[in-house]
């Protein structure tokens, strides 16, 4: 139970690092920058973040079927 009650966070996790991507895109290059200026040093930019939340989410998923 406990397994599965990550795996729904995650899977939240997962769609709220897509939905903070989408509106990172539509950002002009100054606001790009200003909000990356403002990160904690070594942060990946929301683009470069969602995909591996994505790919961890999937593993996991694929590991819970066999």
């Amino acid at each position: 139970m406990k397994l599965q009650d990550f795996v729904y966070e995650l899977h939240r996790y997962a769609d709220q690092t897509h939905v903070l991507k989408d509106k990172f895109e539509k950002l002009s290059d100054t606001e790009k920058k200003l909000v990356m200026d403002a990160a904690p040093p070594g942060l990946s930019t929301p683009e470069e973040y969602f995909q591996p939340v994505y790919q961890w989410l999937e593993t996991v998923n694929k590991l819970m079927e066999n």
